[in-house]
């Protein structure tokens, strides 16, 4: 099977994805692609190359374009009887709906991702229609099936891309027009995870961290928070998706290899493996920098989910990459079925109760910074500011989200304790939280 890989905005397909009669697959990128000088390369792990890729390289990157959620997947294996591993022939059904500004079609298709104008490629939608697909999220049921998601998107929880126009409606693309939004609905029984996610994402942005703006709204009853789309431009009316990878693709790691655990040894998600992708970026000093207080954050308010698919990268011409803005920043911790544990470990720690002054000092150098006496200022220099700005927060997210507020407190003083630094006055005083 031969099908094209097209980019959003380019208006030829930029490759090609195929499987031989054995089931292995590569890609190859389209040689008049390779001469335009406003070429992306699609990852990190695929760049600009005459050569196709081997397999294993092709799977990793392209097995990541197709949800988490793999019902749509299943259905399709089991429709057309194809093979799990098939990559190719799952393309073939689900690639026009990949994730991003990328899709995967029959040869000779035309593009089903063009850029979207606001004022005539939406459909607003009926009151009634956006409380049926926000009870139907609410409760894991099947959207309706005219209202099906148009945009299927990664991870686990139940969400729909949409679009809002300019007089704050919301809407569905049509004519093959880019989302601008997303609504993340939360399950029954755990209606307080929108508004925690929302009250993170703007710890992030006060303290200076490029995070999506997130607004807490109430549908149907249920508070939905909607989230604004990062990887989109938006000048005027006019919509266009931003070519972004998250860092498995980066790293050419599988979907299921977005967790480091030990039995995978040094070869998947690490600290190590971060610190390379951040030195290929335009400001690999800053953007390590930034990356030790963005962990630290994570740490103090309970965000242990810290994944390969939670951070992501822009591709710019030139070969350029830099990090995008922060998006999915959720207190895990406050969910007591979850584990404690790191998303990848820190030096040996692989929970907060495990992170000392040497298990932090390990991390800093895996990051690169090479000075023990650097890391030992940089380090102070971070704790000061992260954990100065959190803790001056506290009393006011005490008075909407005690439990987060508790949280947050409680890890501030355990850090405190394993390094041996005084406790800021905010949070000496308040209740612990016991998961």
């Amino acid at each position: 099977m031969d099908l094209d890989v097209r980019l959003d905005g380019f208006d030829e397909p930029i490759g090609r994805l195929v499987s031989n009669q054995r089931g292995a697959v590569s890609f190859a990128y389209d040689g008049e692609y390779l001469r335009r000088p406003d070429a992306l390369g699609i990852s990190l792990s695929l760049p600009l190359q005459e050569e196709p890729f081997d397999d294993y390289s092709t799977r990793a990157y392209f097995d990541n374009l197709l949800q988490e959620r793999d019902t749509a997947r299943a259905d399709i294996i089991a429709k057309y009887r194809l093979a799990n591993d098939d990559i190719v022939g799952i393309l073939y059904y689900l690639g026009k709906d990949c994730a991003g500004a990328i899709s995967v079609l029959p040869q000779g298709a035309p593009p089903t991702k063009v850029p979207g104008d606001l004022a005539q490629d939406y459909r607003p939608y009926s009151d009634v229609e956006l409380e049926a697909i926000v009870l139907a999220l609410h409760r894991r049921e099947p959207l309706p099936s005219e209202l099906a998601d148009p945009s299927p998107l990664a991870g686990v929880q139940s969400k729909i891309a949409v679009a809002v126009l300019p007089d704050g409606r919301i809407a569905e693309p049509i004519n093959g027009a880019p989302t601008t939004h997303i609504l993340k609905v939360p399950r029954e029984r755990s209606e307080r995870e929108a508004a925690h996610e929302h009250d993170a994402m703007a710890l992030s942005a006060n303290l200076g961290f490029d995070t999506a703006t997130t607004e807490l709204m109430k549908i149907a009853g249920v508070p939905v928070l909607r989230v604004e789309r990062f990887d989109r431009r938006l000048e005027a009316t006019r919509v266009t998706r931003l070519h972004q990878e998250d860092f498995c693709q980066a790293l050419g790691l599988h979907a299921r290899q977005k967790y480091q655990r030990p039995d995978r040894g040094d070869n998947g998600y690490s600290a190590q493996a971060i610190r390379g992708i951040l030195d290929r970026t335009v400001e690999p000093a800053a953007e390590r920098s930034r990356f030790l207080r963005v962990t630290l954050f994570d740490i103090l308010i309970g965000n242990v989910d810290g994944h390969a698919k939670n951070f992501a990268l822009f591709h710019l011409a030139g070969g350029r990459v830099m990090t995008t803005p922060r998006y999915d920043v959720i207190p895990t911790m406050l969910d007591r079925g979850t584990t404690d544990e790191f998303a990848y470990r820190l030096g040996p720690a692989s929970s907060l109760d495990e992170l000392d002054g040497a298990a932090l000092d390990t991390f800093l150098a895996d990051l690169g910074f090479s000075s023990a006496a650097g890391r030992k200022r940089i380090l102070s220099k971070a704790l000061d500011q992260v954990m100065g700005s959190l803790a001056a927060q506290i009393d006011t997210l005490g008075r909407t989200n005690k439990n987060f507020a508790d949280l947050l407190a409680t890890n501030i003083r355990t850090l405190c304790y394993n390094l041996g630094r005084d406790i800021p006055v905010e949070a000496r005083d308040r209740d612990t939280y016991v998961r």
